[in-house]
């Protein structure tokens, strides 16, 4: 049985870009690798639309939260983090093991963030430093409304550094960095860029560069340092080369497909296959307002529904998450596909909830 996977991440990527990864590996001190990472900023900030430095880090997305959690904050400073969802809650966590004071923005899992509830909290927390939203949260399938946020936020506080989650955003609808507002955009390489896993994106605003912290607290997340070394074509530190190679290749597919487009493809898919499982009898769970995943309640007379479509038809979904394991499972589709892809999972669906 062939076996394919619809996960919110990672997803299945271009035949181009597993040739790419497959090459004779570069140095990370050649010329040609220079070669390639300036070609790489270029098409990073075209893809966060900023005009700031995105630096490359060896590591998963959670690790660039970390490295600008560490970088933003010392102990006894304060956060403000939205939370509508499994991320959410866990940047919180994190700023507090960090000894950070913790303003919370929460709504139900489900529901979308409260912008009225971003203002009052924000009121209530004047000296905090930075505020993080998650754009896309896959625990849920909800898009948060980031650019007015931001832009409230930016209003009641100055100076305060707004730092997203566009992990499950970006490459799959707009995610405008400059025009929104947005100080630090946070992704990853195997989502909707398309690459495989192992590499966080990081893009940092001239604000976000002059509020981090001077000596930097941690040595191989020092931002500053990496910041220093992208504008050199380079890394602070031996990066994972052959998946920056494969990265490089991704981001050449969606520069050919173009924003636009890609966009409307990820708008499409989603629509389609929400429209079946719908027609199907299956209940959506929450908003599903994010493109890059669609999370769907379990349906009672098939609570292994998971285990099914895998031993059954060969698609690999994902779990819930949380206290929400067993209740939804969750369909991942920004990665390489093609509509009868997507049309072979609607029927194993529909196949499934008839039986």
């Amino acid at each position: 049985m062939n076996v394919r996977l619809f996960t919110p991440g990672p997803v299945p990527v271009h035949p181009s870009v597993l040739a790419a990864a497959a090459q004779q590996p570069l140095s990370h001190r050649q010329r040609q690798f220079e070669e390639l990472m300036a070609q790489l900023q270029t098409r990073l900030r075209w893809l966060f639309h900023t005009a700031s430095p995105v630096v490359v880090l060896t590591c998963s997305a959670t690790g660039a939260h970390e490295a600008v959690a560490r970088m933003l904050h010392l102990p006894g400073s304060e956060a403000v983090v939205c939370i509508h969802g499994r991320f959410g809650a866990r940047w919180a966590a994190m700023l507090e093991r960090f000894g950070v004071g913790v303003h919370r923005v929460e709504s139900a899992w489900g529901e979308n963030i409260a912008l009225d509830q971003v203002e009052a909290v924000l009121a209530d927390a004047p000296q905090a430093r930075s505020l993080w939203v998650v754009h896309a949260e896959t625990s849920t399938g909800v898009l948060a409304p980031l650019e007015e946020i931001a832009q409230r936020a930016r209003r009641l506080q100055p100076s305060i550094v707004i730092c997203a989650d566009v992990v499950s955003s970006l490459g799959v609808e707009p995610m405008l960095m400059d025009r929104w507002g947005v100080d630090v955009a946070i992704a990853s390489s195997q989502k909707g860029v398309g690459g495989l896993p192992g590499l966080a994106l990081v893009a940092l605003s001239e604000r976000a560069q002059q509020a981090m912290i001077e000596p930097a607290p941690t040595l191989y997340f020092d931002l500053r340092a990496a910041v220093d070394a992208a504008k050199r074509q380079s890394t602070p530190f031996t990066p994972a080369v052959p998946l920056v190679v494969a990265l490089a290749a991704a981001l050449e597919l969606v520069e050919q497909e173009g924003l636009p487009s890609r966009w409307e493809r990820f708008a499409g898919d989603a629509a389609y296959l929400r429209a079946r499982l719908q027609a199907a009898g299956y209940q959506l769970f929450g908003e599903s307002s994010a493109h890059a995943v669609t999370v769907v309640q379990v349906p009672p007379s098939v609570p292994a529904i998971v285990e099914v479509l895998e031993e059954r038809y060969g698609f690999v979904v994902a779990r819930g998450q949380e206290h929400y394991r067993s209740r939804v499972f969750r369909i991942g589709h920004c990665g390489w596909y093609q509509r009868q892809d997507l049309v072979a999972l609607a029927d194993a669906l529909t196949a499934v909830y008839s039986r």
